[in-house]
């Protein structure tokens, strides 16, 4: 089988595999299995085009309704820590799936947001059938920038995630400014020196890219990343510099990750220059042993959706407290 045909055939299974996500993954119940703690935490749920009314967002195949940015911040401003916690979701997934990471950013003193972005298409099958090497990379760079990349997709500025987030935090500044979020602005743009990004899935590709674009305080890659090149090596921007330090990056994915799994994970954040070796969280404490390459083998309450179990709310193995498992985990990664 030539390399081209072999990974054709890969990139099918993982356009299966991401259909079954998808549809395991729909947020039908997530607020009900909410079980955190919400007070003392002022939450907010925006419409896109109340930040930009020329914004477009189309409806959640899931919810039915447009994908809405999720905000919240501690109430009391001496809990806050002046940082920003972005969390990027995957390809065709709600807002509202992973609330417990996010209420969990916000009791460490975090102001987070969710934000909504063009998240329809997953980034690895649109390139599918590319000769390009840099398809991905050009898919994702115009998914963050709006700038015209590629034929693939048609993201304009307004609609781009980067764009959306300056506005976004201008609008926040603007309606709620007891809530901190001027600290997040510098000369009226992102100060990316102060935002934590984590991602999942097609999320987490998105982190890789931002974090070779912005300095930033901290880049998490769950479950990802997922991008080749048509010869089945990493895509090549992954190799590019890094504009935050490797020492501020991780990986975190489950060993039996169906759709992104363990092999190319682990080549994707070597090629990024994460520090090994790929060590297990299962039943250890931070630092878990000082690597930047962390996986679990945890499964899911229900199901068998073992690439979104470390934060999908339907799905999160708990302690007998109610408490995410992997919640010392988040606070290692993301929330210092």
């Amino acid at each position: 089988m030539t390399p081209s045909r072999k990974l054709r055939g890969l990139l099918n299974g993982v356009v299966a595999a991401l259909a079954l996500t998808a549809m395991a993954a729909a947020p039908t119940s997530a607020s009900a299995n909410l079980l955190t703690k919400t007070d003392g935490i002022v939450r907010h749920d925006i419409d896109v085009t109340t930040v930009d009314p020329a914004a477009v967002q189309a409806a959640n195949r899931h919810t039915g309704q447009p994908n809405k940015h999720f905000v919240l911040a501690a109430q009391n401003p001496s809990a806050r820590k002046k940082k920003l916690f972005l969390y990027i979701v995957g390809s065709g997934v709600s807002e509202t799936t992973a609330q417990e990471i996010l209420y969990e950013g916000a009791r460490r003193g975090y102001n987070a947001i969710a934000i909504a972005y063009r998240n329809y298409e997953a980034v690895v099958p649109l390139c599918a059938r590319s000769s390009d090497d840099d398809c991905t990379g050009k898919v994702r760079e115009e998914i963050l920038t709006g700038v015209d990349m590629t034929p693939l997709v048609t993201i304009g500025p307004k609609d781009a995630l980067e764009p959306r987030l300056q506005k976004l935090l201008v609008y926040l500044r603007a309606t709620y400014p007891s809530e901190g979020w001027g600290e997040f602005l510098k000369d009226g743009d992102t100060d990316w020196s102060k935002v934590t990004v984590a991602g999942h899935s097609q999320g987490a590709g998105h982190v890789a890219l931002l974090a070779k674009r912005h300095r930033m305080d901290r880049a998490v890659m769950i479950s990802g990343v997922a991008d080749r090149a048509p010869s089945g090596k990493p895509a090549p921007w992954l190799s590019r510099p890094n504009a935050t330090p490797v020492e501020r990056q991780f990986g975190f994915i489950n060993v039996s990750d169906p759709v992104v799994t363990l092999p190319v994970a682990l080549a994707s954040w070597k090629a990024i220059g994460l520090k090994g070796p790929p060590t297990s969280v299962d039943g250890q404490k931070p630092d878990f042993g000082g690597s930047h390459m962390l996986t679990t083998a945890v499964r899911p309450v229900t199901g068998a959706n073992f690439h979104t179990v470390m934060v999908d709310d339907n799905i999160l193995p708990r302690k007998p407290d109610g408490t995410p498992a992997h919640q010392q985990v988040w606070d290692f990664l993301i929330f210092p």
